[in-house]
């Protein structure tokens, strides 16, 4: 049987079914930041990981002269904050709200503990980074290519 078909519109949930959804979500919390603010600061050694329920929030840098340089959006149901979740390096951009912005945070320590319990939500959730990687890795490239 393969566990690893889409049940929802949550591309972090994604492959979790009922029972495992709704495990998943007794330990998020509903987030509003308001438009022009920061969701995410580059830097930070927060690890929690982010999905946003409505709005959308851009990806952006500030260059040497303390100019914002926007990379990309986030829109609904995209998660923000995986690859700070996976390895400890430090948040690699700022995330600012485009406008208001809802959110689900699933806290770091949380989500950890519920993952060493449960192999079969870990393995899920693990594809669904994995896939969420290689989709902006892609969409990245093509960006710089100029074929988006």
């Amino acid at each position: 049987m393969n566990i690893f078909i889409r049940k929802n519109d949550n591309e972090l949930l994604k492959y979790l079914d009922d029972d495992e959804f709704a495990k998943v979500n007794e330990i998020k919390e509903k987030v509003v930041i308001q438009s022009g603010k920061y969701v995410i600061q580059e830097k930070d050694r927060n690890r929690d990981i982010f999905v946003i329920q409505k709005g959308r929030a851009s990806v952006c840098y500030l260059d040497s002269k303390g100019n914002e340089k926007k990379i990309t959006e986030f829109y609904e149901n995209e998660a923000i904050g995986e690859i700070n979740f996976i390895i400890p390096v430090g948040r690699t951009a700022y995330i600012k709200a485009v406008e208001t912005v809802e959110l689900f945070r699933y806290p770091y320590q949380d989500l950890i503990e519920l993952l060493k319990n449960d192999m079969t939500i870990a393995a899920k959730i693990f594809a669904s980074l994995n896939d969420m990687l290689a989709k902006r890795i892609v969409r990245t490239t093509q960006k710089m290519e100029g074929n988006i």
